[in-house]
């Protein structure tokens, strides 16, 4: 389950699974509990609280059935890599190339809060050591800095957001009349522990198409054909056995291992 950190005196971070109904809270000098049957609005109310505290020992404590996380179960799931992200395709496309390493990857969801700018570097180290704050623990995170060049490097670093805000179509609208199709992505994984970042980028190039093709996804990334594909990016990374050697996922998976042979995560 994943954890918010918070700012309370006693307690460290708070998780909640509203499907089963349980909540995880992370007190200082390493204990962790999980109370039961707690309902989603008592979850709410507990994340506005003036005080995690007072609302704990008024609302929480000694009125739900709950345990302690054991420290076997606790040191496991701290030596399980946390990659912070929204994208399930992403997300499978990095446990392919981990799980022949032995790498246990688990998938945090967290309130990020971005900046932007034309570096591509910077933003993705400071969206690492943003989810490092929150997740109190080694995190991975990917950015995707994108350059339309007919319109002159847009979007850049905003695609998350244009993308929400435009359909596929008015992509290839606004390249109506543009002989240039021609629209690069560079991609960027960070690894944060704390102390250090470790970073792995790559460029990519493709073209936005003329037509979109069939499909239900409303995405960007159904106008997108990436060189070396003939399908667009939406299908190839829907496609869980799409070959990803290449990919900056491998290049990690293999540092990350070299690494923790030498101990050093």
């Amino acid at each position: 389950m994943q954890r918010i950190a918070v700012e309370s005196s006693d307690i460290v971070s708070i998780g909640y699974n509203p499907k089963e109904r349980v909540l995880e809270i992370e007190f200082k000098e390493n204990r962790v509990y999980q109370y039961f049957d707690i309902a989603p609005d008592v979850y709410d109310r507990f994340m506005r609280a003036d005080s995690y505290g007072e609302f704990f020992y008024a609302f929480i404590n000694r009125q739900y059935r709950y345990q302690r996380v054991g420290k076997a179960q606790a040191e496991n799931k701290a030596a399980t890599l946390a990659f912070v992200t929204g994208n399930i395709h992403k997300m499978l496309q990095l446990r392919a190339a981990c799980d022949s390493l032995g790498i246990q990857v688990e998938q945090l969801e967290l309130p990020l809060d971005e900046i932007q700018g034309d570096n591509a570097h910077k933003i993705a180290l400071h969206k690492a050591k943003e989810a490092f704050r929150l997740a109190r623990r080694p995190v991975l995170v990917m950015d995707e800095y994108w350059n339309i060049l007919a319109l002159r490097g847009f979007p850049g670093p905003y695609m998350k957001s244009v993308d929400k805000w435009l359909r596929p179509e008015d992509f290839l609208t606004l390249l109506s009349g543009k002989n240039d199709r021609t629209i690069g992505c560079t991609e960027t994984v960070v690894y944060y522990d704390g102390k250090r970042a470790k970073a792995f980028a790559r460029d990519r190039w493709g073209k936005v198409l003329e037509e979109l093709p069939g499909g239900a996804v409303s995405t960007f990334r159904r106008a997108v054909v990436m060189d070396g594909d003939t399908r667009p990016l939406a299908d190839v990374e829907a496609d869980a056995s799409a070959e990803q050697t290449g990919s900056l996922w491998h290049e990690f998976a293999k540092w990350y291992s070299f690494q923790r042979r030498l101990k050093r995560v």
